[in-house]
């Protein structure tokens, strides 16, 4: 079924990248589509291309905003998108032709509210559709590899959002539309082309989940295990860079209270060369400061 899709676009002085940005919007091979580009606060020529494509395609709508930040951009493109499909884009990033069609087609193959794709180069691309339930899905984006805990290469049912907005944590709404889905249609192909990314601060993701693991008891060995794998990477990080740690002796013993307490559960998490890292952080921290450098990068 055609249903309109609506596709989210915000933008900030993207000069350079926005119209292989909306070109790879506009020649979806899916075509029932409107294209909502939100203009937040561009000081560069990214206005003026905006206007030049909106000229062009009829598909296209632009929202002139305050500079009020990502969070608040997707906000208002929710507010005025008709879809009953909805999928966010980064005017850094570009789409594969067939990133709407073939969403659209798990979508309604699988009957989730929900499909997803890689936004990581895929070294072996498959046409395998994985079924998650809502408790492997959350998993994956609390500590997996294939789902990243962000709005793109996603198509959501537009009624996920009725009773939530973004906030400056997307991370934490992710989380939470997710958990309004029975399932997620999950396809292991790049079909999201990213060249930007979110950065949160380290406290910012310990305290996300935190308040996971204490609103989903169930989920919080998940939640321990990312706490221990964010801490690790950042003494990693620390040490071979020469970066200091702020509160380093509080998050060290959080790092080793944690790991204490579910030895066996989260080393099960790990491959042999970080599960090597997280026993010799744990052990002795001053041993770790002397050989970190020399081991192999985190994988």
């Amino acid at each position: 079924m055609d249903n309109l899709i609506s596709i989210i676009v915000t933008v900030c002085n993207n000069e350079s990248t926005l119209k292989d940005c909306i070109m790879s919007l506009i020649s979806q091979s899916y075509r029932n589509i409107e294209i909502i580009i939100v203009d937040d606060g561009s000081t560069d020529s990214s206005t003026t291309i905006c206007n030049e494509l909106l000229v062009s395609n009829s598909r296209l709508t632009v929202i002139q905003s305050l500079h009020s930040g990502i969070t608040s951009a997707r906000n208002k493109g929710l507010e005025v998108c008709k879809g009953e499909y909805v999928t966010f884009v980064n005017a850094s990033d570009t789409i594969a032709k067939n990133m709407i069609e073939v969403l659209k087609n798990m979508v309604d193959n699988y009957g989730t509210d929900i499909a997803v794709c890689n936004t990581k180069k895929v070294l072996n691309p498959s046409n395998k559709v994985i079924a998650f339930s809502t408790e492997d899905a959350l998993r994956q984006l609390l500590i997996g590899d294939l789902i990243e805990n962000n709005p793109y290469g996603k198509l959501f049912s537009r009624k996920l959002f009725e009773n939530k907005l973004f906030v400056e944590q997307s991370a934490n709404v992710i989380y939470k539309i997710f958990e309004d889905c029975s399932k997620i249609a999950f396809l292991n192909d790049n079909l999201y082309n990213m060249n930007s990314t979110e950065s949160f601060s380290f406290n910012s993701i310990i305290n996300k989940d935190l308040r996971i693991m204490k609103s989903y008891p169930n989920l919080a060995i998940y939640c321990k295990c990312n706490i221990v794998k964010t801490i690790q990477d950042e003494f990693y990080n620390s040490f071979t860079y020469n970066i200091p740690i702020e509160d380093e002796d509080n998050i060290y013993l959080l790092f080793k209270q944690t790991l204490q307490d579910n030895d066996d559960k989260i080393a099960s998490y790990f491959n042999y060369i970080r599960r090597a890292h997280l026993y010799i952080l744990a052990d002795d921290l001053k041993q770790y400061k002397m050989v970190c450098p020399v081991l192999p990068e985190l994988e």
